[in-house]
C-alpha cells in the first residue's frame, strides 16, 4: 500500500500549476434571470441559471448567495452557488484548465478558497480526486479531500500518468 506521503506528494504533482493571477485583479461579474437584495443582512440571492465570471474564473448554479462582509475592512465577500451540480472552472497558469463541481460550492474571495460539498469533484489534467467535502486553496495549492463515515463514500483520487508525447 501506498503511504500517506507518497499519495499527497502525487497529487501535488497533478494539482501543481495556480490560477491565473491576472483573474483576481478583474471585477467579478454575475449574470441570473432573479436576484433579491436583503439589505439588513447584506445578502444578494440570484436564482435561473446563474453565471459568475472574473477574467477565465467561470460558476454556473441555479442558486447564487452573495454575502457581502458588513465591514470592508474585516470582512470578505463569499459566493455560495448550489445546484444539481454546480460548476467551477477556471485556466490556469500552464494553459490548463481546472474544473470542479458539486451540489454547493463556497468561493471565499479574499482568501481564494474552495469549498465543494456533496458529490465533491475536482479535476486537472486528467487527474480527478472526488469525495463528500474537498477544500481546494488556489493561492496555496493545498488541497483536502473527505467523506464522512456516516455516507458511506470515500474519497477517490485517479491519477492520469503523462503521456509521452
Amino acid at each position: 500500500m501506498l503511504n500517506k506521503q507518497l499519495v499527497l506528494g502525487l497529487i501535488a504533482l497533478h494539482f501543481n500549476s495556480f490560477a491565473l493571477e491576472s483573474d483576481f485583479k478583474e471585477n467579478i461579474v454575475i449574470d441570473a434571470q432573479n436576484q433579491q437584495l436583503d439589505i439588513k443582512t447584506n445578502t444578494l440571492t440570484f436564482s435561473g441559471k446563474v453565471e459568475v465570471s472574473q477574467g477565465s474564473l467561470l460558476m454556473q448554479s441555479s442558486k447564487l448567495q452573495v454575502l457581502k462582509g458588513l465591514n470592508p475592512e474585516q470582512d470578505q465577500d463569499i459566493l455560495i452557488a448550489t445546484g444539481s451540480p454546480a460548476h467551477y472552472q477556471q485556466e490556469l497558469e500552464n494553459g490548463a484548465v481546472l474544473t470542479a463541481k458539486a451540489n454547493q460550492i463556497h468561493y471565499r474571495v479574499d482568501d481564494r478558497i474552495l469549498t465543494l460539498t456533496g458529490n465533491a469533484q475536482i479535476a486537472q489534467q486528467g487527474s480527478q480526486v472526488s469525495g463528500d467535502k474537498i477544500e481546494y486553496n488556489l493561492t496555496l495549492q493545498k488541497l483536502v479531500a473527505s467523506s464522512e463515515q456516516t455516507s458511506g463514500n470515500r474519497v477517490r483520487t485517479v491519477l492520469t500518468p503523462k503521456s509521452d508525447d
